[in-house]
């Protein structure tokens, strides 16, 4: 079903006894895997209502065609409509301060606001909102839940290993991280606390955002118990979806494998990711690896450098994601972007190098593509030794000192 406005006669129809809100920060990662989340929910229940909001920028991202690019939108069975973060336009370190610190306090009361605005609006039209599901990012949407009488569960989208981590690291149990009831984790497998809790360092702001959410968590475990729906199969996380007894983790499958098989048909796709696909339909089955490091942190001149020597030595075809992009010739390809699910789910690719976000990892799993895991801060580490040690689907790079993948250690990773 194509976009639609929602009309009068939408707002009319009675409400089912279930509507289910779920809210995610702008990010798209997190926009892409509640998305999905959101639409497997309204298919399993096709009786209960569900809607969506993000950020008013992420929506506008989402949704560019419409007249009134703030309004609400029905697409297929779920219903999209967006609050704002106080950043409509975006958040634009140039304008608002290089600093994340001056995005979250902002965001945090803005969105509180508006979100209770959304929620009563639907009320309003006879769609009361029953449960809400919300992310890492925006845990205020908590607190807006709990004022209204709605229960709410936490979408983790990430490892249940790495949520037991941090919340044994919040309760104040920093040295007891590797004790029983999570998988057995080398030191360099945890997450960076030590850089994360630095005043000034790039990622301190995103623990304190961690630590707001673990406490609303406690806030609503003595209430009524908590349930977190978290990024994960039991086969692969057994014993961490059980490390933390106090609330209830609950293994949703990885978000990334639910959509439909990629349709043959690529004129819906941008120009350069159509290029990649033909790129790779060339190419003999596992024989192209896939390396890239994500779109949100940048790497550093060398590091690009000795990727690319360290890809050109393999002697195999590869596919490269770089700023900048451009290069390459009949045996590799660098662009700026592409669709990486199509890519890691095309037959042609038979190897991944990444960074280990875990929606990335998600993907080469779902896509059955062995892994280079080269991670760079924070819980990548913790990703990187689930795909190393517990998947066993993959092997970690070694860095020099300055956090460089040498040539030759991707060569000694990639060879197969």
């Amino acid at each position: 079903m194509a976009d639609q406005p929602m009309s009068n006669s939408s707002r009319r129809v009675a409400a089912p006894c279930q509507h289910f809100l779920f809210v995610t920060d702008p990010m798209q990662s997190h926009v892409a895997s509640t998305r999905r989340l959101a639409e497997r929910v309204a298919a399993a229940a096709p009786n209960a209502r569900v809607t969506f909001s993000t950020a008013v920028s992420a929506h506008r991202v989402m949704f560019p065609h419409l007249k009134s690019p703030d309004g609400e939108v029905l697409h297929g069975v779920v219903s999209y409509i967006p609050y704002s973060d106080g950043f409509d336009a975006g958040f634009n370190p140039e304008l608002h301060g290089a600093n994340a610190d001056a995005y979250w306090p902002r965001a945090r009361a803005v969105g509180s606001e508006t979100l209770r605005d959304v929620v009563e609006r639907l009320t309003g039209r006879g769609r009361p909102v029953t449960r809400v599901v919300y992310t890492a990012l925006v845990g205020w949407v908590a607190g807006v839940a709990r004022a209204r009488g709605m229960p709410a569960a936490l979408f983790w989208a990430k490892p249940a290993t790495v949520f037991a981590v941090y919340h044994r690291y919040f309760h104040g149990h920093a040295a007891e991280l590797l004790l029983s009831g999570l998988p057995p984790l080398r030191r360099d497998a945890l997450p960076s606390f030590a850089s994360m809790a630095s005043p000034g360092k790039r990622h301190h702001l995103t623990l304190a955002v961690l630590r707001d959410l673990f406490a609303a968590l406690d806030d609503d475990d003595e209430d009524h118990g908590t349930v977190v729906l978290v990024d994960t199969f039991d086969e692969l996380e057994r014993d961490a979806l059980r490390a933390v007894p106090r609330l209830d983790l609950v293994a949703v499958s990885p978000v990334a494998a639910w959509d439909e098989p990629p349709r043959r048909g690529l004129l819906l796709l941008p120009g350069e990711a159509k290029a990649c696909i033909e790129w790779l339909d060339t190419k003999p089955a596992r024989s192209v690896v896939y390396a890239s490091f994500g779109s949100v942190l940048s790497v550093s001149k060398r590091q690009e450098e000795e990727m690319r020597r360290g890809l050109d030595a393999t002697g195999r075809p590869y596919l490269l994601v770089a700023h900048g992009g451009g290069g390459g010739g009949e045996r590799a390809m660098v662009v700026e972007w592409c669709d990486q699910r199509r890519v890691l789910s095309h037959p042609a690719v038979g190897c991944f190098v990444t960074h280990c976000r875990w929606d990335s990892t998600v993907e080469s799993l779902a896509g059955g593509v062995p892994m280079v895991a080269v991670p760079r801060w924070a819980d990548q580490t913790t990703v990187a030794a689930l795909v190393e040690e517990s998947a066993g689907v993959g092997v970690r790079a070694r860095v020099d000192g300055e956090g460089v993948v040498s040539r030759g250690e991707l060569l000694r990773c990639v060879g197969w």
